[in-house]
Order: structure tokens, then sequence, then C-alpha cells
């Protein structure tokens, strides 16, 4: 399993996100994941970013150099100055090839999206989720991994990923994708489980998901902060607390400031959005594969 970051709120350094804080993705979650029971993430990274000033779509840095590892990651972490950050670091799941085109986030347009899970029984649809693809969606995948299939399904739902993209236009490109893929598993009768935590975003606004077809289990983790500003003084980061609506956010795979009671565990089967106002609301996931896993497990 992965462990992602995404930001939005005022502009902050990369490097406030990625290395400063305790338990830093980069510093920390690379090689001494907490909350998994996979602890080294060494299999490539990717941050992403957007820059308003001068165009409207992410710019993306992948490699499969590990993280902790990367003078040009430490370099451009000290540069990057955004209001949108994506970052991902990544222990690939078996079978999947270690590349560059593997490495998250995954983009088109003016989207990035990264995933933390795995899908079960993903070759088994492979094909038949790719002839289903229009032009754009099909294009925009490089890799071979499930997770830039998942976008490919997700962008097939989107009107132009090059134009404007609402929020509301993006949740409902997030369920029709979520929806697609029950289908595509039921009908390829598999009985394997998925693990899908996602982070989508059109450079305004994020989506994301905490979420197991598995009824026996609890998904990957994922937590959020909000507040007025994300900081960082000293070795000490963290955000300064708002009575009204929130100017920041932050969504991570676990906790990575030294105050853990800053952060909220996204519950079990959600999806969450902040949208274009930082206004937070959240949605309950439930997908008719979970229904057919557990009747075909009935029935044994």
């Amino acid at each position: 399993m992965c462990r992602f970051v995404a930001y939005i709120g005022p502009p902050v350094l990369a490097e406030d996100l990625l290395y400063k804080p305790k338990h830093s993705l980069i510093r920390a979650q690379t090689i001494h994941a907490e909350e998994m029971s996979i602890t080294v993430n060494g299999d490539g990274f990717g941050v992403g970013w957007y820059v308003p000033e001068l165009d409207n779509e992410p710019c993306v840095f992948r490699s499969i150099k590990p993280a902790w590892s990367d003078l040009n990651l430490r370099n451009l972490a000290r540069k990057i100055y955004s209001p949108l950050i994506f970052a991902h670091v990544r222990a690939a799941s078996p079978g999947f090839m270690v590349e560059e085109v593997n490495s998250h986030p995954f983009w088109c347009g003016r989207l990035m999206f990264m995933h933390n899970g795995v899908v079960g029984g993903f070759r088994a649809i492979r094909r038949k989720l790719l002839r289903q693809l229009n032009d754009t969606a099909y294009d925009a995948i490089m890799g071979s991994t499930d997770s830039e299939h998942l976008f490919g399904l997700l962008l097939n739902s989107i009107r132009d990923p090059f134009g404007e993209v609402s929020c509301e236009e993006l949740v409902e490109a997030l369920w029709t994708m979520l929806y697609e893929l029950s289908r595509l598993l039921i009908e390829a009768n598999v009985r394997e489980h998925s693990y899908l935590n996602l982070c989508v975003t059109n450079g305004t606004s994020l989506v994301a998901t905490r979420y197991t077809t598995n009824p026996n289990t609890q998904p990957a983790t994922l937590y959020y902060m909000y507040g007025r500003r994300y900081y960082c003084s000293g070795d000490w980061c963290g955000m300064e607390p708002t009575y009204g609506h929130p100017s920041a956010v932050v969504i991570a795979s676990e906790p990575f400031t030294g105050s853990h009671s800053d952060w909220i565990k996204v519950e079990r089967n959600t999806m969450m959005v902040v949208d274009e106002t930082l206004r937070i609301q959240f949605y309950p996931i439930e997908l008719p594969f979970e229904r057919f896993v557990t009747e075909e497990v009935e029935t044994l």
C-alpha cells in the first residue's frame, strides 16, 4: 500500500508539507509508515502542483527512485510554492512494474489523481475496461497500474478534462467510475476485494475516498485537518485553528504533524468533498459489488 498527501489553501512550500513535519511523508512515511503493515514505500514517488498565475494545468515530477534519497525532489520542494499540492510515495502491488509511468499522481488536462490500495481482480476486467473508454481517456493511460486505469475510467465521464471542470462534475464522474468498476467486477465474477483510497482534483477542489469492499476489515487509513492556515515554525508544523469557515485543508494517509489531535479520521466507506469554497462534505459509499461478494461467500 502507498501513502499520500493532498493540500488546498493559501500557497505553501512543498518542503513544509513533505519534509519538515515530525512524521513527514518523505522523511518518515517512506521508510516507517506507522499505520500500514507495509512500512517501506520505496518504489517511486511523485509530486504535482498548480501555479494559477501561469495556467490551469498541473506540473508533475515523478521518479522510480526512493523519495528519501532523491536530491532533485529535496531541492524542488524548497521552491515549489503552491495553493494545491499532491504528493505520493509508492509501494508497488505484486505484479506491477516499478516504472516512472506507474508512479503517482497521474494527470490529464486540468485533473490529477492518486490512489492508495488495489483493485482486486484487475486483470480480469482490464481489457473490457479499456474497450469502453473514449479516445481521451484511453490515450491518458501510459502505464500498467490498476490505479491509472481507474483514472482512465474517471476521465471517461469528464466532458473535457482540458476545459472547465466543476467540482460537481468531478464528484459525478467519481461516482460513475465507482459504479462502472463495480459492474465490471460483477460481470467478471471477481471475488477478490478492492481497497480504494482515492484523491482527485481539478485544481480548485478536492474529492477523496476511503473505501474497501471487504466487510471484515477496515480500509486503509485516511485523515484530514483544516483551519485558517497551515504553518511550520522551526521544527513544529501544524494547522492554525479557525472557528468559522476553513481556509486550508490537508488530506493524508496518516497524520504527519506532531499533534495527532489536529487530525480527524475519515469514516469507513466515505467520499469526502472539498469544494471551491473549501466547504467540506461527506457521503457514504455502498456499491453493488459489496453485496455480490458477500452473497457469493454466504453460498459457499
